[in-house]
């Protein structure tokens, strides 16, 4: 069988984000095997990328060979996390692949999962405040599925913040702790504000803007306090969702929308730096560059690129302390209270992980490895129940106490996570086990917005899921 996979829709390049000049046949090595989170954690090899890449073909060349619903439905069994495009030798992408199918067969899933996305300012407010009080009973299993996370969009009390941005750090206080037992962290020697910075404008993504305001405001004073000045023109409240989502659910035309919005926003900004705290964000806007269907002009693609930064990565000689509020250094062999969840997105080195270590040491532990957290976008409706199991793996990398006295992963949002308890009317909640044992109070920091509601989402009881802006504070003034 010919296992060429590549879109025949894409038009041209070899760049991320086009398929025509990849290598076209797909050598069954295997290597996608050893990052896949939906093969390796349900063992299933159907599910692996190689056997998805022979279900394309099988689609392209014999169509009556294989029906279109059932080729579909294992398709469809993808987290698009980009893993196995990164690692493999061929440069083959399955979620290019599948979201070309998914457009060329479009149903249900796609059309509710654009208005989710297209018409989130409104609809995602209310379904978080629906789900205490929709009996799980009344919608599809499907639905059900995406109704647990809408709950977990009910933002938790904020917590003091006990990482805080200084106003200056002596240099007898620098990489130390301090007289007041607090851990002092700095990027460099020179004094914050000495140069001027550049304008920074900020891409908050469609999370920060609907529903965790907060992440956006900390933000933004975070790049006040840099000495980063807003662009002269354009506007924030421009830009919309990146496209990557809805493009991985085979809406290319809302998806080449909304990246032609996005690009026209940085343009009438002046070209600043685009900077991001979601890392899906950042990965879906560093693929722009790719896109043969944006208006680029003369050497504009590259400016894109060298304008995207990371929030994390902007520190320079900024100095961090982390205060009497955060959670307590651990004792010799006791677990960390601190865990942090690494998104597919931020594959590599990760900056938020790499601050966030420096400051808080022995506090914070990070499982290496795959650990997707299920997210997977429109795979929420596809296939809830290999989101709910790549889930259970997440939870047992990051909290490895609990794997080893085999507890199983709550399906429902925890009462450390969300302002509204599981209950009896929260859909399709389960009900308390008895060798449900309880979690010590952990706190998992992550650096992804559509992590942090699905891992809050699906917390055992007793830990609580945040955002990392969520534990940073800034002065005022």
């Amino acid at each position: 069988m010919n296992t060429d996979t590549t879109s025949k829709s894409t038009t041209n390049g070899g760049t991320a984000g086009d398929t025509a000049g990849q290598p076209r046949a797909c050598l069954l090595c295997g290597q996608c095997t050893a990052v896949c989170p939906a093969f390796l954690t349900t063992g299933q090899e159907e599910l692996s990328p190689r056997a998805k890449h022979l279900v394309f073909a099988a689609l392209r060349d014999e169509p009556g060979r294989l029906g279109l619903k059932p080729a579909r439905e294992l398709a469809d069994r993808c987290l698009s996390c980009g893993r196995c495009a990164a690692i493999c030798p061929q440069g083959l992408s399955v979620p290019q692949a599948l979201a070309a199918l998914r457009a060329k067969h479009p149903n249900w899933q796609q059309w509710l999962w654009k208005q989710w996305i297209e018409h989130g300012r409104l609809l995602w407010p209310a379904l978080a405040q629906m789900t205490r009080v929709v009996p799980g009973a009344v919608v599809p299993e499907g639905v059900q599925h995406m109704l647990r996370s809408a709950a977990a969009m009910l933002p938790p009390p904020p917590p003091a913040p006990w990482i805080v941005a200084d106003r200056a750090t002596s240099d007898s206080l620098r990489d130390g702790d301090g007289p007041d037992g607090m851990r002092n962290h700095t990027a460099g020697s020179a004094t914050r504000g000495e140069a001027a910075r550049p304008p920074a404008m900020l891409f908050a993504g469609c999370t920060a803007r609907r529903i965790r305001p907060r992440w956006r405001d900390t933000a933004r004073a975070l790049l006040r306090w840099l000495g980063h000045p807003a662009p002269a023109q354009g506007d924030e409240d421009s830009f919309t969702c990146c496209g990557s989502t809805l493009e991985h659910a085979g809406i290319p035309d809302a998806a080449a929308a909304a990246r032609a919005r996005n690009l026209d926003a940085w343009r009438a900004a002046g070209r600043p730096l685009l900077v991001t705290f979601c890392a899906t964000c950042h990965h879906g806007l560093s693929e722009y560059p790719g896109h043969a269907d944006l208006d680029w002009q003369a050497g504009e693609r590259k400016a894109w690129a060298a304008a995207l930064r990371p929030l994390s990565t902007l520190w320079g000689d900024a100095a961090f302390r982390v205060t009497a509020d955060a959670p307590a250094q651990p004792e010799a062999d006791a677990p960390a209270p601190v865990r942090y969840h690494q998104p597919c997105h931020r594959k590599g080195t990760d900056p938020d992980a790499v601050w966030l270590r420096s400051l808080l040491g022995s506090r914070m532990r990070a499982p290496g490895g795959v650990n997707c957290c299920g997210m997977g976008g429109v795979l929420q409706l596809a296939a809830p129940d290999l989101s709910r199991t790549v889930a259970d793996a997440c939870w047992n990398a990051l909290l490895p106490e609990r794997a080893a006295a085999s507890i199983p992963a709550s399906t429902s949002p925890s009462t450390a996570s969300s302002a509204a308890p599981a209950t009896a009317s929260t859909p399709d909640a389960p009900a308390a086990t008895a060798n449900t044992a309880p979690q010590p109070n952990i706190t998992v920091l992550t650096g992804c917005s559509g992590c942090t509601l699905q891992l809050a989402a699906t917390a055992p009881p007793n830990v609580r899921v945040l955002h990392w802006l969520d534990v940073v504070g800034v002065p005022h003034g």
